[in-house]
């Protein structure tokens, strides 16, 4: 029997440059992670032995056992058959036909295995405790250097017949053939000869002619890693900004990038992309504004085939440039003249950034467990309770606090960090960021100069954007919503109004 002393598990995201493997109590919370270079032009063998190292090394450094276990869940790019845990493809890698549920299982001694792809668990991340855990139905769109995605619907994954449901990133969103004006070469006033086009041809059966072969034309599309043509991530993803960069720049556009990138072009950071956005780079910002307007377009689609009730954007682009693409982006999408019942649909940006994967892996092995998702979002962290004695003085464990302190969504108690750059409203970006981390459901901020005091632009759009409600309050006000509340809570308190 296992010594199961706590209910930990640990969740592993296998990417292509990196493998993550964090320690994750059953509540969500994130005690410890580390990291490892996913090995490259490999047998499997090394890979998998990385993913074991991963996980034992973990427990060793934080002083527990396999056997202190509950379960690991795994999370890997391609196709993916949850039920077995076997992969079925994985582009880029070296697990393709890895039974690899079956064989960490026996690696790790039997402890529990559930495998699922990388962004469907994290979209079941954020719908545990991200931007999306109030919605009945979410929709998760990651813009790296691919577009993945995935859909939830009643807290469960929505896989599909053949386990590839919500590959939003291959919708076709450029057919690759000619107009039939082009095919049937007509002009207007007219049947004439229209110009030849010069679009490269591939030749397919065609069902009208049982003998003759039609073409269809590609229109010079790129042609995505799937093997299509016209898939919504050969138009949107880094790698695309990174396409049309060097094309605007082979044709005689100036343009900062370079400097920004290191002097180079091959891969374009998306950091180096935001620098360039900030710097006001034309030819950076044309290009991005266009990407943003296909993500609008695309989630306009998503809308129109499934109307969920939140639409999550995330990955590395959309963590770079989220200031310079969402307007862009809701632009699109409130520019959507078909009519519908009135409703609070949102698009938002994930909040759990690198942990929203290993997040939704524990949260697959929890529902495989008990069957019951909607369960595992109602557990909550062990969160302090909040004495106030004096008016400046509160006391927390027999503790008496009487300067800034943050109170994390784990329940953790931090003292404020000292810097010398202050905000104008008080509340420095930084802190909120902080304490917001791991899901919550309410920011409650406490001064005593509440009645003076109004939020950032920067702070109320990182909120707004992630659907985190925040209270403003006195010290008193904070201290009783803070005990009373039944949700996930963060919170912010600042005794001495110098402070500010």
């Amino acid at each position: 029997m296992r010594d199961q002393v706590k209910d930990l598990y640990v969740g592993v995201d296998v990417g292509g440059t990196k493998i993550q493997a964090s320690l994750i109590t059953g509540s969500g919370s994130v005690l410890a992670s580390n990291r490892r270079n996913t090995p490259r032009n490999c047998p499997s063998e090394l890979t998998l032995d990385v993913i074991e190292e991963s996980i034992c090394e973990l427990l060793s450094l934080q002083d527990h056992s396999l056997d202190q276990l509950s379960g690991v869940g795994i999370a890997a790019p391609g196709v993916v058959c949850s039920e077995t845990g076997n992969i079925v493809v994985t582009p880029n890698m070296n697990l393709s036909g890895v039974e690899l549920g079956r064989i960490m299982r026996e690696r790790l001694g039997g402890v529990r295995v559930e495998v699922g792809n990388d962004c469907n668990l994290g979209v079941l991340g954020e719908c545990w405790l991200g931007s999306g855990r109030s919605a009945n139905m979410a929709v998760g769109i990651f813009v790296g250097t691919g577009i993945g995605a995935g859909i939830v619907k009643d807290h469960r994954l929505i896989l599909g017949a053949g386990q590839s449901a919500g590959e939003i990133g291959h919708i076709v969103l450029q057919v690759p053939c000619e107009s039939w004006r082009m095919q049937l070469r007509l002009k207007k006033g007219g049947r004439k000869r229209a110009k030849q086009s010069n679009f490269a041809e591939h030749k397919i059966k065609t069902k009208k002619a049982k003998t003759a072969k039609k073409t269809v034309i590609n229109g010079g599309l790129v042609q995505c890693g799937c093997g299509n043509y016209g898939c919504f991530e050969t138009l949107a993803s880094r790698s695309a900004i990174e396409r049309y960069i060097r094309e605007a720049i082979a044709c005689g556009a100036k343009s900062a990038i370079v400097d920004y990138n290191g002097g180079k072009l091959d891969v374009i950071k998306s950091g180096s992309i935001a620098k360039a956005l900030k710097g006001g780079d034309e030819v950076v910002t044309v290009i991005v504004n266009y990407a943003a307007t296909v993500i609008g377009y695309a989630c306009l689609t998503v809308r129109h085939l499934l109307d969920p009730d939140v639409i999550m954007l995330g990955g590395g682009v959309i963590e770079a440039c989220q200031k310079y693409m969402m307007p862009v982006i809701e632009s699109v999408t409130e520019s959507d003249r078909l009519q519908y019942a009135p409703c609070s649909r949102r698009i938002l940006v994930s909040s759990l950034g690198d942990s929203a994967v290993v997040l939704g892996a524990v949260a697959l092995v929890r529902s495989a467990e008990s069957n019951m998702f909607d369960q595992i979002c109602e557990s909550i962290p062990k969160y302090p309770h909040i004495l106030m004695l004096a008016d400046d003085v509160i006391h927390i464990d027999d503790i008496a606090y009487t300067s800034d302190i943050l109170i994390l969504s784990d329940g953790a108690i931090h003292a404020r960090p000292k810097s010398p750059k202050k905000e104008p409203d008080g509340f420095r970006f930084k802190d909120i960021e902080m304490v917001v981390q791991g899901g919550t459901d309410i920011l409650i901020l406490a001064t005593p100069a509440a009645e003076k005091i109004n939020l950032s632009e920067k702070c109320r759009d990182y909120l707004y954007r992630r659907g985190i409600d925040y209270r403003i309050l006195q010290l008193k006000e904070a201290v009783q919503l803070y005990n009373n509340f039944n949700g996930r809570r963060s919170a912010v308190f600042h005794f001495n109004i110098e402070n500010f």
